[in-house]
């Protein structure tokens, strides 16, 4: 099943494995925004390249669903911060990844992924000012994140 062979190839590292579990049009949909998507193996091997080279420590937990629909999750560290990212994976006859739409906890992750895929992916897309204001805008958006989750957050928590 390809969700075996995404999951190896993930916490492996190896992007070429990766894409043999996708079709070669299939399309994957940025967890943080909607105009953002990816199709085909072009597009996706720059993708899987930052995400292996930012991702530490990748284990995958959850894997369910039927032979057309998967659900797969797993934790790691991107830039100091835990995240854990849900991936609901469509698959073709062939049991290939044919969409992927991917969701991201925690806001200081999302951001931090953010910071860290933005300005490698638009390097790899020929974009070097894009990748330099991508770097320089997330900046501040990362430090009130990580403030707020640090400071504010635990205000609203429940007492204990």
């Amino acid at each position: 099943m390809s969700t075996e062979t995404y999951r190896r190839a993930a916490e492996t590292g190896d992007v070429d494995l990766a894409l043999t579990a996708f079709a070669p049009d299939a399309v994957l949909h940025s967890p943080l925004t909607s105009r953002v998507v990816f199709t085909g193996h072009a597009q996706l091997r720059p993708l899987l390249e930052v995400a292996f080279s930012h991702l530490t420590e990748l284990t995958f937990h959850t894997d369910a669903g039927d032979d057309r629909t998967r659900v797969v999750v797993y934790t790691a560290r991107i830039g100091g911060e835990a995240i854990e990212e849900a991936a609901v994976l469509r698959l073709n006859a062939a049991g290939l990844i044919e969409d992927a739409t991917l969701f991201v906890r925690t806001l200081p992750a999302l951001v931090a992924l953010m910071d860290r895929f933005g300005p490698d992916i638009a390097r790899r897309n020929g974009r070097p000012l894009a990748a330099r204001v991508l770097g320089v805008l997330a900046k501040p958006l990362l430090a009130m994140v990580r403030s707020g989750d640090r400071h504010a957050v635990p205000l609203a928590a429940p007492r204990t």
